[in-house]
């Protein structure tokens, strides 16, 4: 009876030792799945926002870009390193606005200086004109008049110059328009595609990051395309659901 009992307990030492080391291969491999899958997920996101970075980081490169691009003038192809100071870049920006009021001011001030000028002429004429009328007009009303005469074409000369100073505004002005359009058009493409792909990632977590870029591409080319004035409310759309 005493070695059935033995046989017994053994047994049941030996079961419950399997048992123990059955289970506990189990939790270990359930833990080490769960783990596995865990940072899997994370490393994915990690991935993810790292992509979403970079194509933040672009973004702001080309902002920067053209922002140097509309400061150094028309005649600026060489590109411009992103290094520098944002603050100083975004600052130095407005030199084309600031040079266009100053030749706007100087302009205004030659062209009103000029137009005194030929309004003092002009009493000296009316003083002539009335010599004429009487038949009394003097040998220095004459050389007068040839002085007033001569510094009148001079005078509009002058004038027809320094009107030229619309050429060189309209230039600049051209720049800033044309950059306050790319910048448009990038903070816009910008915002829309990591938009596009933040959704999507949270809609449809198991799709790869590869699969995520070309949706998003899919989307973008689909808002862009060739119909843009009935794409427009899409696209209203798309920026009110991402907070714009």
């Amino acid at each position: 009876m005493v070695n059935d009992d033995q046989i017994v307990r053994d047994m049941m030492e030996k079961v419950s030792a399997d048992l123990t080391k059955s289970l506990k291969e189990s939790i270990t491999l359930a833990i080490q799945k769960e783990i596995s899958k865990s940072m899997s997920k994370t490393l994915l996101e990690g991935e993810f926002y790292r992509r979403i970075n970079e194509d933040l980081q672009s973004g702001l490169k080309d902002i920067y870009q053209e922002v140097a691009k509309a400061k150094k003038g028309p005649t600026s192809s060489i590109s411009v390193s992103v290094d520098a100071n944002p603050d100083d870049l975004f600052n130095e920006a407005s030199d084309q606005l600031d040079a266009i009021m100053r030749t706007t001011e100087k302009a205004t001030q030659d062209i009103m200086d000029i137009v005194e000028k030929l309004q003092d002429m002009q009493f000296a004429l009316a003083a002539i004109v009335k010599g004429f009328e009487s038949g009394g007009v003097k040998k220095e009303q004459r050389e007068e008049l040839g002085k007033i005469n001569h510094t009148l074409g001079e005078d509009l000369m002058n004038i027809m110059t320094t009107l030229s100073f619309q050429d060189l505004t309209g230039q600049r002005i051209k720049i800033i328009v044309d950059t306050i359009k790319s910048v448009e058009k990038i903070v816009l493409d910008l915002y829309m595609s990591t938009g596009l792909k933040i959704k999507a990632r949270e809609k449809t977590p198991e799709k790869s990051l590869e699969e995520l870029d070309k949706l998003a591409e899919t989307q973008m080319s689909e808002l862009q395309g060739p119909t843009e004035e009935s794409d427009q409310g899409e696209v209203d759309d798309l920026l009110a659901s991402l907070g714009l």
